[in-house]
């Protein structure tokens, strides 16, 4: 009889430990869907208590159309404020009560923390990439972890794999991307300043090389030839008309000029032609600056007097022989002449 009694009392320690073994390893796997109790059970005790908390939070309001005022609304949260996400250890296991397997460690400290975080900037964690996603942190929340969590159904670090950690938001990494953006952004505008005064300093300084040099000055002279050409008015039509005018101006004086060179002179106008030019009572030839005679002279119809040597020679080296009119070199006179006796 007692043989029996020990028997079944060694196999229900044996069944409880069973069970306590297997409840450890869902809790420890997190298999929500399967737990010890009864799942149609658990179903509909957590659908009642949703229900009871909406009830619960319900509260009858009516709309009057007026504006609303809050006073002593919720205060805004500090997004630099650092919090842990689990501060309760999780709810022991049977086996971990049987002594099976040791209980989770207790909460973290403030210290402690201090002391893990102050670790954690030595070895310079949050200017590392993400250790799962391979990305800088930046200031917006990632779940990496939490995906990490859920994907692998189990609570294990994903890099010394340790179970059960603990787990605390810091914003190390908001600070540093900060930092360096800040960063970027002023290197950013310095070599723009830089690039910019660079510019200015090479279209204002010509450069020492000599091909540089001579670049330099040819991209200056094409801009000035540019600002001229831009600066004068390019209207054809009114060019045209220009160029129509000054042709009828210059046609109209060479008529002049004919009317008067072309008539031949008479004998009593050359006779009062000459009266003046004694009258002027002019010893010197005005184009070698010596005395008229005993050279051959010439008289001219605007009544200067020549050398008639020099008078030929100054319309050779000026206008040719070919040329049809020649001007007096002292009155500058289209003139006729006529060679006067000795």
């Amino acid at each position: 009889m007692l043989r029996n009694k020990g028997h079944s009392s060694k196999q229900d320690n044996l069944a409880v430990t069973a069970v306590a073994l297997q409840d450890h390893i869902v809790h420890d796997l997190q298999l929500q869907n399967l737990s010890v109790a009864d799942y149609s059970k658990t179903k509909v005790q957590k659908a009642e208590n949703r229900s009871k908390s909406l009830k619960r939070n319900a509260k009858a309001t009516t709309d009057t159309g007026l504006k609303k005022t809050t006073q002593g609304g919720p205060k805004a949260e500090d997004p630099e404020k650092e919090y842990v996400l689990d501060p309760k250890p999780p709810p022991l296991t049977l086996a971990q009560k049987l002594g099976l397997f040791e209980p989770p460690p207790l909460p973290l400290s403030a210290d402690e923390w201090d002391r893990v975080k102050q670790r954690s900037v030595e070895q310079g964690d949050s200017m590392q990439p993400c250790p799962i996603c391979k990305e800088e942190f930046g200031l917006h929340p990632q779940a990496c972890l939490q995906a990490f969590e859920k994907f692998t159904n189990k609570k294990t670090c994903p890099l010394c794999r340790k179970n059960q950690y603990q787990t605390r938001v810091i914003r190390d990494g908001a600070r540093l991307f900060r930092i360096k953006c800040a960063t970027r952004i002023q290197a950013s505008w310095r070599g723009h300043v830089v690039r910019r005064w660079y510019r200015d300093l090479r279209r204002t300084v010509p450069p020492a090389d000599a091909k540089l040099r001579r670049k330099f000055f040819e991209t200056k002279f094409t801009e000035i030839s540019q600002r001229l050409l831009c600066s004068y008015r390019t209207d054809i039509d009114e060019l045209f008309s220009e160029v129509d005018r000054c042709l009828a101006i210059n046609r109209s004086v060479l008529q002049q000029l004919e009317e008067r060179c072309g008539r031949e002179l008479s004998e009593e106008e050359w006779g009062e032609i000459q009266t003046q030019a004694l009258r002027r009572e002019a010893p010197d030839c005005p184009i070698c600056l010596t005395a008229l005679a005993p050279r051959e002279t010439v008289l001219l119809s605007c009544s200067h007097v020549f050398h008639l040597a020099c008078l030929r020679a100054l319309e050779e080296f000026s206008l040719g022989e070919s040329a049809p009119f020649h001007a007096c070199p002292l009155c500058r006179c289209c003139y006729q002449k006529r060679i006067l006796e000795c």
